[in-house]
């Protein structure tokens, strides 16, 4: 029964950093989701076309 409680907390606590991250410390998005191609295939290939204009380094 205390094992669920753990895996409670740490979903929860999972949960409140995601929303604090994504509404409310202004980080912008992760360099990675500006290319069109997958990060996976960004690690592999190192390739990055641009959805939109601009430079960028591949992530």
């Amino acid at each position: 029964m205390n094992f669920r409680w753990i895996i409670f907390g740490l979903i929860g606590v999972l949960l409140i950093a995601t929303i604090y991250r994504n509404e409310m410390s202004g980080a912008g998005d992760p360099p990675w989701t500006q290319c069109k191609e997958s990060l996976v295939q960004q690690i592999f290939t190192g390739d990055c076309t641009l959805r939109f204009q601009g430079t960028v380094d591949p992530a």
